[in-house]
């Protein structure tokens, strides 16, 4: 498991204040109010996100590296809303890097994140839906500090996911999605990692497709234990091949806490985990050395050219997150 600790400082804009009114204003405010929001149909807004980190060690008896790291994160939802008709859509971005002693700059976050759900209510608590997702990385990606080689780009992986099915909204705080026909397609739109056949693509393409079930489960709760400044949300999605191994499922599950420890002050944990049976993931021992593929002499199976083949597989990937940070919603 590779941890990843940021910490830093956060700051909330808050609503703004309004004067006293009497109680007949009030009475009318409160009517006008009550109309406009029943003829809205559009609900928009965001937030942006900035956590910075720093080590200063020297001298330090129990050992360790100096290290500064930086994270952004920007969010933006439009939901729309009319009738039996319901549209939700969310764009997620995140960059972070970090530096540690004299090493270079290394990225530890990147990600793009498109979601729409379109669905028309069937009855009191179920919507025929089809739902969209899209996922990338903005620049190229390394295994480990000091690697010359990337592992990955902008569009290599990118994923697209399409599925048509059910939607099950028994209140506001839980929705379960659940498709029989899903299409996810892997892109590898870089020539290097496409010649590899990275990301489960065959050897020199670019696209990978399959069909299979999809069902996806979200849950959000402002409110933890009844406090308002404690608030949970995750979700969890998990994806059956019917063509390649369907007993192997794909599973993407994301979940956060976050505590307002002051007016402009937040406290958040996060926890990412991803298992994708397409994906191998280069092996190392715990001192960084690669994991070499032996024979049952322990000697390395080398390729053409020579060098000793690197052992790789699917592997539960994870990432934690720690952050206090200044936050600006809108």
């Amino acid at each position: 498991m590779k941890r990843i600790v940021l910490l830093a400082m956060s700051l909330t804009i808050g609503s703004a204040m309004f004067g006293q009114l009497d109680a007949d204003e009030k009475k009318l405010k409160t009517k006008a109010k009550g109309s406009s929001d029943s003829t809205k149909i559009w609900d928009v807004g965001g937030n942006v996100n900035l956590n910075a980190t720093q080590v200063a060690l020297s001298n330090w008896a129990g050992g360790g590296e100096s290290s500064v790291s930086i994270q952004g994160l920007f969010g933006l939802y439009a939901n729309y809303s009319k009738g039996k008709s319901a549209w939700d859509n969310s764009l997620d971005l995140a960059y972070g890097m970090i530096k540690t002693g004299k090493n270079d700059w290394f990225k530890n976050d990147d990600r793009i994140e498109l979601n729409s759900k379109f669905g028309h209510k069937a009855s009191e608590h179920w919507y025929y839906a089809a739902l969209l997702n899209f996922r990338t990385q903005f620049t190229t990606g390394y295994s480990k500090v000091g690697d010359t080689k990337y592992i990955s780009n902008f569009m290599a992986p990118g994923y697209l996911t399409f599925a048509l099915g059910l939607d099950y909204k028994p209140n506001k705080k839980l929705t379960m999605f659940l498709s029989p026909a899903t299409l996810k397609m892997t892109a590898v739109m870089d020539d290097n990692l496409s010649a590899e056949g990275a990301f489960g693509v065959e050897e020199g393409e670019t696209i990978r497709t399959e069909f299979g079930g999809y069902m996806k489960a979200s849950f959000v709760e402002p409110k933890v234990f009844g406090n308002e400044n404690l608030a949970f949300k995750t979700s969890l999605s998990l994806f059956s091949n019917y063509q390649n191994k369907p007993q192997n499922i794909d599973v993407t599950w994301d979940a956060s806490l976050t505590a307002k420890i002051a007016k402009y002050f937040t406290v958040s944990l996060s926890l990412n985990m991803i298992y994708d049976d397409d994906i191998d993931i280069k092996r190392y021992n715990s001192d960084g050395s690669p994991i070499y593929l032996e024979d049952v002499n322990g000697n390395a199976f080398a390729d053409a050219d020579g060098n000793p083949i690197q052992f790789k597989g699917p592997i539960t990937q994870i990432k934690e997150v720690i952050a206090l940070g200044f936050a600006y919603k809108f």
